[in-house]
Order: C-alpha cells, then structure tokens, then sequence
C-alpha cells in the first residue's frame, strides 16, 4: 500500500501556504501517490482548482479544511462524502457571518456535532492538550471509527515527548494513528518562499523574524519510502492513510450542477415555452423570416434541447425583462451576440445572422459547462435591486454572487518581498519599478507563487 498524503495547505491559506495546487499535485504525480487531500485554512478555496489540477495528473482529489476552533486551535477535518461537504460549507458559512473581522473565522465547539456527519476528523497534538475531554468529545461528536490521532514528524526538538503523548492516548482511547507530513509546500526549497511570506504576515523582517520562522525545510510532499523510513516503529500510521483514502470517495466532479427549472405556463416544457418565445421575439425582430434565419433558429433551439440549456435562456430572458419592465438599463455582450436565439429573445442587440456571427464561437456540442451570457447592468442601487430580485426569485440556494480571488499585482508583490528582505525604501522603490502593475514587456516576472 502507498503512502498518502492527507494534511496539505497550498497557497489559497494566505501567507501560509507557499504553493499552489496545481505545484502540489504535479509533485504528488511525480512521487507516484494515488491520492492527495487538500486542507486549507477556513475555507474550500482552493478546492476546484485542486480537483481540476488532481485530475489532469491522474490523481484522486481529497477535499477537506483545516478549522480554527474558536480557542485558536486548528481542527483538521476531511471530506468523506457528499452531505460532509455539505456540512462543511455551511458550518464555515455561518462561522464566517459571525466574525465582525475580515478573514477571521472562529468555529464553535459546541456546534461540531449538528455538521459532523459526512466528516473524517483529525486529532493532532494542539487539539488534544486537554487529552481526556477533547479526545471523547471527538469521538462522541464524530463517531469513533471517523477520529484519527495525527502524528508528524519534522525532526524539531521536544517533537518526539509530544508524539509519545499522542502515541499513549491513541492507545488509551482505541484509536488508529495517521502519519501526515502537515505540508506547506510542494519541495523542500518551497521554505524560503514560506519564510518570506510568513515575514509578510507578521509585518516584520527576515533579521528580526527569529523563531516565528520554520526550523527546517521538512513540511514538503515526500514519498512512500521516506514517509515509511520516519515511521519505521508505526507502520500502521503509514498504511493508514491509504486504508483512510479510500473510504474518501467524495468528488468535487459528483456534485455537478442543476440549473433552477424555470416556471413556465401549463401544457408547457420548458423547451417548448423557450421555442414559443423565440419564434414570437423572430416576428417582431425580423421583417420577414428567411429560410436562413428560420435554418439558424432550428439548429441553434436544437442544441439547446439536446444539452438541456433550455431552463438557463429562460432564466437570463426573464431578467432581462424585469430589468426593462422597471427602467433599468441592461444590455447582453460578448459571445451571446453570435446567437440568434439571445437577439430574438432580446437579450443582445445584434442581428447574428445579418452580421454573419459564428454561433459555435458561443455554444457547442464539446462545451464543457454553461454557455456564458454577460449582461452589462448600471452600478449603485439599480444593480443591487436586479441582484436583490433573482435571489427572491430563486431564493438563496437557487443564487449566488460569484467568488473572486484578489491576488497581489508584481509590483506591490515585489515592495512586500523587499520589505521582508529588510530592504532600504529607497531600494524596495527601485526593486518594485523593475515590475509592471501592469502587462508590459520591458518589465521583469515574478515567480506564480509570489
């Protein structure tokens, strides 16, 4: 049995992590591990990235999360099935609404058990300084079959008194150690990276840095041997993590998605209704219905039916209709205009079929996902109230405002990387204009990570 890696944080744990997900899988492929598990700091951010990159290297996706509990302690949970995940979002969501600081996160201990269900948990020494009470609130909260006691080994001093501590409890309590390497990046030079930024968090410098830096440079992807050589007297803390692997069958890729139905009158599907309204939008866009226009009409509707998209043009029909009906500006671009269908339903302006457009360009049979159709809203409280409408309309699980990650543009990377370099403001401002703010060639590139 292979060794698998079940405790790893990438770069979407700000300022904690050092590589990204698509650097750690890559590193998990080359060490020929069947599976990697992600668990990032309060939040599954990284995790679509991460089943996308696992994929492409033919390795399975672990999804899980590393808790801050609300005394500070970290509690890591993985993600056995799909009602875990589940829980797992909604338990972050409502730790998140609480906090009155961004990006703080505090989980409730007393609220553990309610979203327990679907959960692997993770005893690892900060959680289990009061050993007794914390050890069978974890089982009573999680199941005693679903707690495992984590053992890691960096070689720092006092390390080996802890793990014997751990050692004695999983003994005391009937429950199965887990050897992880708690990873922070992908390979062992990844530390430097992790010093500056660690640097960065702390506002402080490398001089000054001192024992809030790593000891050494051990917290990287290492492979089956290496892992099985460190827990040469616990071999079962090895083999382990392949058993506990394999009871995780949950994928990001069997959550898919189901667009809300859309109502539509009695005695219709939505495909017929669709069909309905963008023959009626024909007669009054067209003076008259060419075989051309009446040929693109068809074989457009057609595939829409075939992939079952029907619902989504309703849906970006019916805003666009409330936004006329009330007096807000909107207006479909981008590839939706090559489609004759969206100008019959009068969500983009442009005759396609006039202006000779190529409808694949926006939707084809090797699409992968929903066709993209951007419509151009006004800002200020005329935006808000459309926003405020669909999630009346579809309520709050039928909605959602997409998520952005903001990441640091070169330059006020670079002035970050010179402060924690302890660099002089005279030189963090000459370093810094060696980098572009924006895309120019003349100007130096920083590493991804960075």
């Amino acid at each position: 049995m292979a060794y698998v890696e079940l405790h790893t944080c990438s770069a979407f744990s700000f300022l904690r992590g050092a590589s990204f997900p698509e650097q750690l899988t890559e590193v998990a492929a080359e060490l020929e591990m069947p599976a990697l598990a992600l668990l990032d700091r309060n939040g599954v951010y990284g995790a679509q990235r991460f089943s996308v990159a696992a994929r492409e290297q033919k390795i399975r996706a672990i999804t899980g999360c590393e808790l801050t509990m609300e005394d500070g302690t970290p509690l890591p949970v993985l993600v056995a099935n799909r009602i875990g995940y589940k829980n797992l979002c909604e338990l972050l969501t409502q730790a998140h609404l609480r906090s009155r600081v961004k990006g703080e996160c505090a989980v409730k201990w007393t609220e553990l058990p309610q979203f327990a269900e679907g959960f692997i948990a993770l005893g690892s020494a900060r959680i289990l300084q009061n050993p007794d009470q914390r050890a069978q609130f974890l089982i009573d909260s999680f199941g005693r079959e679903n707690v495992y006691v984590e053992i890691q080994r960096h070689f720092l001093r006092g390390e080996d008194r802890v793990n014997k501590t751990l050692i004695d409890l999983a003994s005391e309590f009937r429950l199965p150690l887990l050897a992880t390497n708690g990873v922070q990046y992908a390979k062992p030079y990844g530390r430097q990276v992790l010093d500056v930024f660690t640097c960065i968090r702390e506002h402080t410098h490398l001089d000054l840095a001192g024992k809030l830096l790593t000891q050494n440079s051990e917290r990287h992807l290492k492979r089956d041997a290496e892992m099985r050589a460190i827990f040469r007297d616990l071999p079962d803390a090895v083999t382990n993590t392949e058993r506990l692997a394999e009871r995780l069958d949950f994928s990001l890729e069997n959550i898919g998605y189901e667009f809300p139905d859309f109502p539509v009158p009695a005695g219709h599907s939505m495909n017929s209704f669709l069909r309905t309204m963008v023959l009626f939008g024909a007669q009054q866009r067209y003076e008259a219905l060419t075989k051309k226009v009446k040929r693109q009409l068809e074989e457009e509707l057609a595939l829409i039916t075939r992939l079952g998209f029907a619902g989504y043009f309703l849906i970006v029909w019916d805003i666009v209709n409330f936004c006329r009906e009330n007096n807000i500006m909107v207006q479909g671009r981008g590839s939706a205009a090559n489609s004759a269908v969206c100008f019959c339903l009068g969500i983009t302006p442009v005759d396609p079929v006039s202006n000779h457009l190529v409808f694949e360009r926006f939707l084809n049979e090797s699409r992968k996902g929903w066709p993209d159709i951007d419509l151009d809203l006004p800002s200020g409280d005329r935006r808000e109230r459309v926003i405020q409408e669909i999630y009346r309309r579809y309520g709050k699980h039928g909605a959602a405002m997409t998520a952005n990650v903001i990441s640091y543009r070169g330059r006020s990377a670079a002035r970050e990387i010179g402060k924690a370099l302890n660099f002089s403001p005279s030189i963090i401002d000459r370093f810094s204009h060696l980098f572009a703010s924006g895309d120019f060639p003349h100007t130096l590139e920083l590493e991804a990570q960075i």
